[in-house]
């Protein structure tokens, strides 16, 4: 490895207990994880300034996304509360279907969020950070154990766990049109490749992806008359939990000060567009061949959405601000790896940017990325002990996804750091559970992005319960300080006393006639307990409890939550019948050492998809695809054969 550093009979100049690689979004909370079990860890990163950089579009949440940034905050997590403290603008996305699938989204202060997260970080005392470009892992004398890190500058650092969160740097290139490439993670930044080479010669599996962004502009340059205004919906929501106890965060009516809230603008690429994109579609470095990768099917190139969807008249696009301290516009929806001028000229084609200046060029990148069936539900390198992956590094795309990833791998280096035991999420737990289990179990043949359809327990696991699902882990864990322990303690609390004082109280006809009338719902004939009430549409708990004259103290999103879990009893009790019973199978354990390859019992196919995956529990191997329901049973009795067991499949 050319221009890697010597380190002969060097020592180190720290011992840690963690060291996480990367400071993206799965890095810094794995960094964070680890500092609250109380791990010594350093987050080593190429470039401090760029800590929390969102390289794409400066938003967090969206569909099933959201639900993860709250996942991520009840674990004590930085992305929820570095959200809250650059919020430009607010949507609650799926209103009109109901809240049970309600999605927060916020688009950001691309500056004052990369300043929060690094301020957010700087609050922990055992957590250091390093600027420098990690070159390699040091191992054992049997290159089975990771013992720490070495950068290109020369610094050794030991530590019994680490964690990589490289993102788009391992081996990344950057294409702009058919012939311009350029070795680079991020535009500006280069790539890291002695440690990609390292980690290919350690002889893990590697492919490559690619992901691309849009274009940005100059907003003085846009004809605002043209386009459609977006307002923001910001109200009082909050994307952390934390914001509950932190007094000096709240205003005299207890909203948080978000920044001053930004509109974004709509506009459409039609005809015009698709004309230029197909005139120069060979000048594309994806439709020339100088791409071979695939990149996320769900965030398609305007290329791609041209090309694929030939008789579509128009394609949405969003004009989303970058900040308060600058005019530069994101331009969501057409993300392309065509030559700047061609970029130029398409843009010129969309309503209100005839006259637009281009202030970056979008591009497509390629880079490594290792098939996370290599890894164990902890996130675990399954042949390297001690050695981590999380965010794209693993196949997936999407800040979310990765902050998911992080806290978790994070959470369980650390633990295997401090010698205690490991956590795993279940996908009856959280959406963090689905996304790990598809990952380690299932693979990825394009980047992964998580939906509300890949879980089996979407109503049970909504955005506005994922304190009371996953606090209590992080509590029992040891990662909430005590007057977080508090906070929480009073929203769960909140949540019941809202649900007991629905069902005790009556609500009589006088105080809820006007209501109901503006439902459009009958009149009460009598005085009525509020939770019945509660049940008819368009009927809300807070409404009812102020017709009442109760709940007045209670906090907002709990009173939100109680209404949910009173309307939807029938279909969330369905869901969490089905998720005791993922539980129940769950417990029984594999072997990750079980001679899949004797079972003749079990299909061929079972057998090799069984060796190739390795699943720790029953579970998990009834989501590998070739695993039929018959080879589960067999499987089950010879698991229970092989203990020694008489017992036979219950379930």
């Amino acid at each position: 490895m050319a221009g890697a550093p010597k380190s002969h009979h060097m020592s180190n100049e720290l011992d840690l207990d963690v060291i996480v690689v990367g400071a993206g979004h799965a890095g810094t909370e794995a960094a964070v994880a680890c500092a609250r079990l109380g791990a010594r860890v350093a987050l080593i990163t190429s470039a401090l300034e760029t800590i929390g950089q969102m390289s794409c579009n400066p938003a967090i949440g969206g569909v099933a996304k959201g639900t993860v940034a709250r996942e991520v905050d009840a674990l004590g997590g930085i992305m929820g509360r570095a959200t809250d403290l650059a919020t430009l603008q607010f949507r609650m996305l799926n209103r009109s279907k109901g809240p049970a699938v309600w999605a927060p989204r916020s688009q950001c202060d691309r500056g004052l969020y990369r300043r929060a997260v690094r301020s957010l970080l700087e609050q922990h005392p055992t957590l250091h950070t390093v600027q420098g470009t990690v070159a390699r892992l040091l191992m054992d004398s049997k290159g089975m154990q990771v013992l720490g890190v070495e950068t290109l500058e020369g610094r050794r650092f030991g530590a019994r766990a680490v964690v990589i969160t490289a993102g788009t740097f391992l081996r990344g290139r950057i294409h702009i049109g058919s012939d311009t490439q350029i070795a680079g993670g991020r535009a500006g930044d280069p790539p890291a490749t002695h440690l990609a080479q390292q980690l290919e010669q350690l002889g893990l599996t590697v492919s490559r992806f690619k992901t691309g962004t849009p274009p940005r502009i100059d907003g003085r340059s846009v004809d605002y008359s043209r386009l459609e205004r977006q307002e923001s919906e910001v109200e009082a929501f909050d994307f952390s939990w934390s914001h509950f106890w932190n007094a000096q965060r709240r205003d005299v009516h207890g909203k948080t000060r978000h920044p001053e809230q930004m509109p974004c603008w709509i506009t459409f690429a039609g005809r015009e567009v698709k004309q230029v994109v197909q005139k120069n579609i060979d000048q594309s470095a994806m439709y020339s061949g100088a791409i071979a990768s695939r990149g996320p099917r769900y965030c398609p190139s305007i290329e791609d959405k041209i090309v694929k969807f030939p008789d579509v008249d128009r394609h949405q696009i969003f004009l989303e601000p970058e900040g308060h301290d600058t005019t530069e516009l994101y331009v969501n929806g057409l993300s392309t790896s065509l030559p700047a001028a061609i970029q130029l000229e398409f843009l010129h084609a969309v309503p209100g940017l005839e006259h637009a200046l281009m202030t970056r060029a979008g591009y497509a990148i390629e880079y490594d990325y290792y098939p996370p069936t290599q890894l164990d539900s902890t996130l675990q390198v399954k042949s390297l002990g001690g050695l981590f992956f999380a965010g794209q590094i693993n196949g997936t795309t999407g800040y979310e996804e990765a902050a998911g990833q992080g806290a978790i791998a994070g959470i369980n280096a650390g633990l295997r750091a401090l010698g205690r035991p490991s956590l795993v999420l279940g996908r009856e737990t959280s959406y963090i559970g689905v996304l790990i289990d598809d990952l380690v179990t299932r693979g990825v043949d394009e980047p992964y992005r998580l939906f509300t359809s890949r879980s089996e327990f979407r109503l049970t696991v909504r955005q506005d319960n994922a304190l009371r699902r996953l606090a209590p882990k992080a509590i029992e864990l040891g990662m909430l300080r005590d007057p977080e322990v508090a906070a929480v303690d009073g929203r769960l609390s909140d949540e019941s006393e809202s649900i007991t004082i629905a069902r005790q109280t009556s609500v009589r006809p006088s105080e809820a006639d006007a209501l109901l009338k503006l439902a459009g719902a009958s009149p009460l004939p009598h005085a009525v307990r509020i939770a019945e009430v509660a049940k008819r549409q368009g009927i809300s708990l807070s409404d009812l409890f102020a017709a009442a004259g109760v709940g007045s103290i209670l906090s907002r999103e709990a009173v939100m939550t109680a209404e949910l879990e009173i309307k939807y009893a029938g279909y969330f009790e369905r869901e969490r019948i089905q998720a005791d019973k993922l539980r129940r199978m769950g417990h029984l354990a594999l072997d990750p050492e079980l001679a899949y390859g004797e079972m003749r019992s079990l299909s061929y196919e079972a057998r090799q998809k069984l060796l190739a995956a390795r699943p720790l529990t029953i579970a998990q191997a009834s989501r590998i695809p070739g695993v039929s329901p018959s080879d589960l049973q067999n499987l089950v009795l010879e698991t229970h054969r092989r203990n020694g067991l008489s017992q036979t499949c219950q379930d």
